[in-house]
């Protein structure tokens, strides 16, 4: 595996030592520190409308400074960003994602990148709309069984269907229904087991056989097992015949010219593509169904789109630009809704945010989550409204009041991919059925790796001809 390698980092000269205004007082250090298991994004939220736009959070042996104005946001994403590496935060994800995209650096995660750039190419993303939209019809014909009073409950695991089914076919070209209760129950276990670990100080390490350990090393054996076949079968030739994400990274590993990949360096390149996309993007389809479940008068004008587009039948490539609403609902559902609600960073060496100063080795942490509800860029900020994202409005706002997949040169590969599967799936879904909502206003937050309602998203889906 190449050597990890950091670019020089442009260190800025700071020109004020004052530390940022924050929390003082060792007995409120164990209050923040459970909040940040159950409600880190409400902690953030309360901290800016506390302190401003930087804050510095002591958490017992660290101390975090939270920027949350978008200029900093730029300068450490953008404008510095070699002076800010991956987070302590990532450091829970290689307990199931091992060395992969989202937590290597420097040369190592540029080779990775190129490697899988040519899969999330924008016209590659195009040649999977019908693989999208058969996985989303398996379950709209499920829902349609439930005859005219449609089909109550939980939506997430729905939404979480709807990805896996697309994924599976995109990066394996594999049929991973069969496996879809094993799967589930894994990536559930997967869950909770990186957000315990990125928020408690870890006692036990992951090779002592205490029951929660043994539990975590029987859910990334199942997935492992998963990916396993799958890579056999491409091994053996009876993979994709169309490029997928097995053949990009196996055919880059056996080329003399390309990265010196490993097996484990495929698996868990596979792991990183598949956690992340399946997680964020159902949770995102979930969020997004919430919403307009609640704005009934967008919903109708995003139906009136999906029968203008579509005419009555399948969906194909060519209508996405015509979705134009839709789109527009996606984002905003994205705003509320961030499918990563932070990024920790690291500084390097000393710097200054917002003004104020930023030791060498601080932990930073950005927050789309309370960044896309600042008061200052977002008029009633907690409103549903998709014409905040019409060309005029975007081309108004500064550049980072909105980055829901991160920003510079680490951007989500995926952000293609992601809003092109919530923009066909949103638009077939109310094509066919009314969304209602089935519960109370908006649930509970668990800042989960994506954002996770409490007990759920309740729904009443019923079809539109009932």
């Amino acid at each position: 595996m190449a050597a990890i390698v950091t670019p020089t980092s442009r260190t800025v000269a700071p020109t004020s030592h004052r530390l940022p205004p924050g929390p003082l007082g060792a007995q409120r250090i164990p209050r923040h520190v459970a909040a940040l298991r159950t409600d880190a994004a409400g902690l953030f939220a309360r901290l800016r409308r506390d302190y401003g736009d930087t804050v510095r959070l002591p958490l017992g042996l660290l101390t975090a400074t939270l920027a949350f104005h978008p200029d900093a946001i730029k300068h450490v994403l953008q404008d510095n960003n070699a002076n800010y590496v991956r987070g302590p935060g990532y450091e829970r994800f290689r307990l199931f994602m091992g060395d992969g995209l989202l937590t290597t650096d420097g040369d190592a995660w540029r080779e990775r990148r190129r490697t899988v750039n040519p899969l999330f190419h924008r016209s590659a993303v195009e040649g999977m709309v019908d693989t999208m939209a058969s996985a989303t019809a398996v379950v709209l014909d499920r829902w349609e069984r439930h005859g005219r009073s449609g089909y109550t409950g939980d939506v997430l695991p729905a939404m979480m269907r709807i990805t896996l089914g697309a994924l599976g076919r995109i990066m394996f070209d594999a049929d991973l229904d069969g496996d879809r209760r094993r799967v589930g129950a894994a990536m559930e276990t997967a869950v909770e087991a990186m957000v315990f670990r990125g928020t408690v100080p870890e006692l036990l390490p992951p090779w002592v056989p205490f029951p929660s350990n043994l539990h975590i090393a029987g859910a990334r054996a199942d997935l492992y097992a998963v990916l396993g076949r799958a890579v056999a079968a491409h091994r053996t030739g009876a993979g994709a015949g169309r490029p997928d994400l097995i053949t990009l990274l196996l055919t880059a590993a056996e080329s003399p010219d390309g990265p010196a990949l490993t097996d484990a360096d495929v698996r868990d390149e596979l792991m990183t593509v598949f956690m992340a996309g399946h997680e964020t993007t159902g949770t995102g389809l979930a969020w997004a169904l919430h919403e307009l479940a609640h704005a009934p008068v967008a919903q109708e004008r995003m139906r009136e789109e999906a029968d203008r587009v579509f005419g009555g039948r399948a969906p194909v490539a060519a209508d996405l630009p015509q979705l134009t609403y839709t789109g527009m609902a996606v984002e905003e559902s994205l705003r509320l809704h961030p499918p990563i609600w932070v990024y920790p960073r690291a500084s390097r060496a000393a710097d200054e945010l917002g003004g104020w100063h930023v030791p060498a080795g601080e932990c930073v942490f950005l927050s789309p989550y309370v960044t896309h509800r600042h008061p200052d860029y977002w008029v009633t900020p907690e409103r549903f409204d998709p014409e905040r994202f019409t060309e005029t409005a975007k081309r108004n706002r500064p550049r980072y009041t909105y980055f829901p997949f991160g920003g510079g040169q680490r951007k989500c590969v995926g952000e293609a991919m992601a809003t092109t599967q919530m923009r066909l799936t949103l638009a077939m879904l109310v094509s066919r059925f009314t969304i209602h909502p089935a519960g109370p206003g908006d649930p509970a937050l668990r800042t989960a790796v994506s954002l996770r309602p409490v007990g759920g998203l309740p729904l009443r889906i019923v079809p539109r001809h009932s």
